[in-house]
């Protein structure tokens, strides 16, 4: 690594870090003093609390990211030109666009840990945060008994149908599951008395199975259902979209494909999960432009900052207002305010001189 890129990284750096920490406390003192009466309300304990701040701060990372990524730019980026440091740089010989690489490198390794972040950690937190929260409020987090529903099984259209699914034993009663295959004189019926999730799988209590031909096969008092690619959490719908890992999106989009209104729901969080990775390297271009306008004309950086805040403020609330347009395809209503970002940056760069 070159001093030219040791240098703009330490620069860069340096506020990430303190802007990373300011913004985490200032939120979490906020939260906290919002929920003191609900904590001492419902008495909870104080290892609770702990522990669920702990799940709470990687969410917040992630999504916080790129408006640190954007202040730290201009802020790294501004005291360098007001200290006339880009100007020697530039008589040096160096670009704007190879002052600016190292930070577009960092904007793309802030992108993959931030997929990382929401694949291998929020997806393993969010669920209990949320819940806790629920919980907290009052409200009921899951249902005693649900009546009489249908669930699909795999992307083929196979479906369990069942007169009751008790949650808190995690079993069903009375059950009819109907496989579907690509051959007609392949589908199967299996009829049980109940179902029960143990050991991670399913497993059918005195369970008949009935073949194409109209033959059955003895009465088995207990047979694993190797096919059933669900969890308890799914059939209750506590099983959120914010649980679910890249793989697991994309396997339930075409699992519930007979259900417009969930799909599209699950569309739209497939390509969140890679829109707002992405947003912290957009973030770098349109932060470049202030950066260097702070220092180059004496201004002050902190008009910058504050331009860059209502920036990544305003982003958040066009992609709420773009996912309350139900006509539009997911991928468009959560892409769209990333393109805006990226042609306003595209701009403010092409006319850095």
């Amino acid at each position: 690594m070159k001093l030219i890129d040791k240098h703009i990284l330490r620069n860069f750096l340096i506020p990430f870090v303190y802007i990373l920490v300011t913004l985490l406390g200032l939120f979490l003192i906020y939260d906290i003093s919002s929920k003191t009466a609900r904590f001492l309300k419902h008495q909870v304990p104080i290892l609770t609390i702990i522990n669920f701040y702990s799940l709470y701060v990687p969410q917040l990372i992630a999504l916080g990211l790129p408006m640190v990524t954007l202040l730290a730019v201009v802020l790294g980026v501004g005291r360098m030109s007001k200290n006339n440091e880009i100007t020697a740089m530039r008589a040096c010989g160096v670009s704007l666009l190879r002052i600016a690489l190292p930070l577009f490198i960092v904007g793309l390794l802030l992108a993959g840990l931030s997929f990382f972040l929401f694949e291998k950690v929020v997806t393993r937190t969010y669920g209990e945060t949320k819940r806790f929260e629920e919980a907290l409020k009052g409200r009921k987090v899951a249902r005693e008994v649900i009546e009489s529903g249908y669930l699909p099984t795999d992307e083929k259209g196979s479906r369990l149908q069942f007169i009751r699914f008790l949650p808190k034993q995690k079993r069903f009663q009375d059950i009819l599951w109907q496989k579907e295959t690509d051959n007609p004189d392949d589908k199967i019926t299996v009829t049980a008395l109940e179902a029960r999730w143990i050991e991670d799988s399913w497993w059918a209590f005195r369970a008949i199975v009935e073949y194409p031909e109209g033959t059955y096969s003895p009465d088995y008092p207990k047979m694993r259902m190797y096919e059933w690619d669900f969890r308890p959490e799914e059939v209750t719908g506590e099983r959120l979209d914010g649980e679910m890992a890249f793989a697991e999106l994309q396997k339930n989009i075409r699992k519930y494909h007979a259900t417009p209104q969930k799909v599209r729901r699950l569309q739209a969080e497939l390509h969140r999960r890679l829109a707002m990775p992405a947003l912290n390297l957009l973030v770098v271009a349109v932060a470049l432009p202030f950066g260097l306008k702070g220092g180059k004309r004496g201004g002050s950086v902190g008009v910058g900052v504050g331009i860059s805040m209502l920036l990544c403020l305003a982003y958040y609330g066009v992609s709420v207002l773009f996912s309350l347009f139900h006509g539009w395809p997911p991928w468009l209503a959560v892409w769209l305010p990333n393109a805006l970002f990226a042609a306003l940056g595209g701009t403010a760069i092409s006319r850095m001189d």
